[in-house]
């Protein structure tokens, strides 16, 4: 559908040139890494540790004699480069399990921790002597490591009442040995005998009762998904697959947590957390008409307590089997962020909102406050998988939902990752609420690092983005994820008329645009809207609270507003290897002879399948480092020298817990932005500079960087020099001839390169 307004901005354009990419020469340890001055101290120390917990290790769950300990890392030896895989390796009975804190989980003989401590007191070899001079500590890994900053006394009372007990989510202990694992399993299945006992099947309700005029495809979808099984018997087939497994038990007792706990079987513990949403008055519904061409409009599936508002029922593309019964859903909610999600602007056409009318999917699945049961998380995402697999042409999915419990800084979310799962196996972008107060930070799942995480803002007088808004919480997310990454009006009017207030109907508001933009764009990509609308953003870097701004209306975000030029492309990228490509430089930003404007870039990673929810504050394991850089003078050995124009700090000059805080090193969003005036330049092209690392390999049962897969990244620069008069659109345009096109699915624009 053309856009309504006029006249037509020119359209983002796609950049098809090919990288050329130079192979880097690693460096690995060596003597220069040891830690001189400590490391005959933690000679001392470590040794002494180790005996230690070999005289204590009787008393210790073991798994085919193995013991599960942590060890700690000095603050200066958080980098990858540092992790301590030659001290604690196979050959000696002893392997890094899992990143945990600020060090390690590793799994070790006990009967041979007393020769490991005899090793880290004499070794002369250089690479082991660097992991001694590291290693701050080591120690048992402990009932109170499972519970976490709570006690066991305030995880019980946290989970809700299910049947004979209380419901828990649990993680296995991941032991990488293969008779450790089946040790640890035999141990876990013991535990049936009184001290857990397993939920209902999977969807054991909704595949027994769905409705006789479900879909077909959405029954056999669903059913596919539904599992007959016992789900203890289903985590331990995952377990004994992929050493690692979570999963929902009822627990009888508060002493039956306690033995859970102190078997050793489970290294994290969770009370389950129901989904919520927050539900304003009553009201009337509205009788303005919708457009006749809304069949031909982008769906947003609507993950909510539903819909019943009849004005909307034509709004409707799809319904789904409902997960939670009429009766019981939150309907009310349901409606208001359906009328936002289909006809924002016309609600609130005081405010600054595009016209942007959209289709929607309902998905019954949120109950309301006052109903005491709770849906299964597992149960949750089995059911979305199976909607999501029988709806594959909706591409955005709104979540106006949150689970009541901050988020933790140095865990991401079970609910999180397991969206960001479903949303890379079916292609699609979930745009989900931060959550909204009491409370300080974000919460579940607005970790999820798929999705774009919407927060409140307020609006101004003349309708403009404002301040930040007193409802909404706010960031940042967990592993150096910059949460929120937008924000929107949260102050509305939706069905019903009156005022509602939340982060619920911003994300409501930023799902439309999400929805248009995937539907506007050739081969869209979630990654690349996310990107688009995170580059048209109106903020100045990212906030805590507003995220990367507001969606600019001026110009949608497949558009270029006048006096600039966007580009837009993706790339396959290895570890082991820097990535160019080259751009000429526009005429109007250089013919001062000097370099002047102003430029964005905006590069997301999809770090699947490099991402683990083991892994604690090292959820990523791979990074993504990028800058557009100008060439000035020589290097020392007469090479073109090359200055960032739009980059990062030099993390390699800064220790990597400020790496982490300050330039949020491990987020797969990189975003620059930069002015320059004046600025000598040789040569007449840009260049951008994309390099992908990785850490913690043994995860995924790697030994080297180059058996990590491609990672897929989508990038958008955009160029100007702050003044609309100047053509540095069609200057680039014309430069770059065949290596660039119309980014856009538009029939009446024409942005062919004549003679190119």
């Amino acid at each position: 559908m053309a856009d309504p307004r006029n006249p037509l901005l020119n359209p983002v354009l796609r950049f098809t040139k090919d990288p050329k990419p130079e192979g880097i020469t690693g460096g690995g340890k060596n003597a220069f890494g040891i830690k001189a001055d400590r490391l005959d101290r933690q000679r001392r120390a470590l040794g002494l540790q180790l005996r230690t917990l070999a005289a204590q290790s009787a008393a210790r769950p073991k798994f085919n004699g193995r013991v599960v300990l942590y060890a700690a890392m000095f603050d200066d030896s958080l980098a990858p480069t540092w992790t301590p895989n030659d001290l604690f390796q196979a050959t000696r009975d002893a392997r890094l399990i899992a990143p945990y804190r600020t060090g390690y989980l590793v799994e070790a003989r006990a009967d041979q921790l007393t020769d490991l401590g005899r090793l880290v007191e004499r070794t002369d070899v250089a690479k082991e002597q660097v992991d001694i001079s590291r290693v701050e500590s080591v120690r048992f890994f402990s009932e109170d490591d499972t519970a976490g900053s709570c006690n066991l006394a305030e995880i019980w009372d946290a989970a809700p009442k299910a049947g004979a007990g209380r419901a828990f989510v649990v993680w296995l202990m991941p032991l990488r040995g293969r008779d450790a694992a089946e040790s640890l399993i035999q141990s876990f299945s013991a535990l049936r005998d009184g001290v857990i006992i397993p939920p209902a099947p999977l969807l054991a309700g909704l595949t027994t009762d769905m409705p006789g005029d479900a879909p077909a495809l959405m029954r056999r979808s669903l059913q596919a998904v539904a599992s007959t099984g016992d789900r203890i018997n289903l985590a331990v087939r995952e377990y004994r697959a992929h050493r690692r497994a979570r999963t929902t038990v009822i627990v009888p007792s508060q002493a039956a947590l306690e033995q859970l706990v102190a078997s050793g079987t489970v290294y994290r513990i969770e009370p389950v957390q129901p989904l919520t949403s927050t539900s304003p008055g009553e009201g009337r519904e509205p009788d303005r008409p919708l457009p006749a061409n809304l069949s031909s409009l982008p769906i947003v599936g609507v993950v909510d307590g539903g819909l019943t508002a009849a004005s909307y029922r034509p709004a409707e593309a799809w319904r789904a089997p409902p997960l939670i019964r009429t009766v019981d859903a939150d309907t009310l909610h349901g409606n208001r962020v359906t009328s936002l999600i289909v006809q924002g602007h016309d609600w609130n056409n005081n405010l600054t909102l595009p016209p942007l009318y959209c289709q929607v999917g309902t998905v019954q699945a949120v109950a309301k406050d006052s109903v005491r049961s709770f849906v299964d998380p597992q149960d949750f995402i089995a059911y979305l998988d199976g909607v999501m697999t029988a709806n594959p042409g909706t591409k955005v999915w709104n979540f106006s939902l949150n689970q009541r419990q901050p988020c933790q800084l140095d865990l991401v979310s079970p609910l999180g990752h397991d969206i960001a799962v479903l949303a890379r196996k079916h292609g699609v972008l979930p745009v989900v609420s931060i959550g909204n107060k009491p409370g300080d930070l974000l919460q579940p799942p607005a970790d999820c690092e798929a999705a774009l995480t919407v927060g409140g803002r307020l609006h101004s007088a003349n309708g403009s983005p404002g301040s930040e808004c007193p409802v909404s919480l706010s960031g940042p997310g967990p592993a150096s994820m910059l949460k929120p990454d937008l924000s929107h009006f949260s102050h509305v009017r939706a069905i019903g008329g009156t005022v509602i207030a939340g982060s619920s109907f911003s994300t409501a508001l930023t799902s439309a645009v999400a929805a248009h933009t995937m539907h506007r764009v050739r081969d869209a990509s979630p990654d690349f809207v996310k990107a688009l609308l995170l580059h048209n953003a109106d903020g100045d870097g990212h906030n805590h609270t507003l995220g990367f701004g507001t969606p600019a209306v001026s110009s949608l975000p497949w558009e270029c507003r006048n006096g600039v030029v966007t580009l837009q492309w993706k790339a396959s990228l290895r570890p082991g290897a820097a990535y160019y490509w080259e751009l000429p430089i526009p005429r109007s930003m250089r013919e001062s002879g000097k370099l002047k404007g102003f430029g964005t870039l905006t590069a997301v990673l999809n770090p699947h399948p490099m991402v683990s929810d083991i892994a604690g504050p090292n959820y990523f394991s791979v990074r993504l480092a990028t800058a557009v850089q100008r060439q000035r003078g020589l290097t020392p050995k007469g090479m073109p020298k090359f200055h960032n124009l739009l980059g990062s700090l030099e993390t390699d000059k800064i220790t990597e817990a400020d790496a982490r805080t300050f330039d949020h090193k491990w987020s797969p969003i990189r975003h620059h932005h930069n002015a320059f005036q004046s600025l000598s330049f040789d040569g007449d092209a840009l260049r951008v500079y994309a390099r992908v690392y990785a850490r913690d390999l043994y995860l995924y049962g790697m030994s080297a960087a180059d058996e990590v897969p491609e990672m897929e990244t989508e990038f958008v620069l955009s160029l100007g020099t702050g003044d609309e008069d100047d053509d540095v659109y069609n200057e680039l345009r014309d430069q770059l001839g065949a290596f660039v096109e119309s980014a856009v699915i538009e029939t009446d624009i024409d942005v062919d390169n004549e003679g190119g």
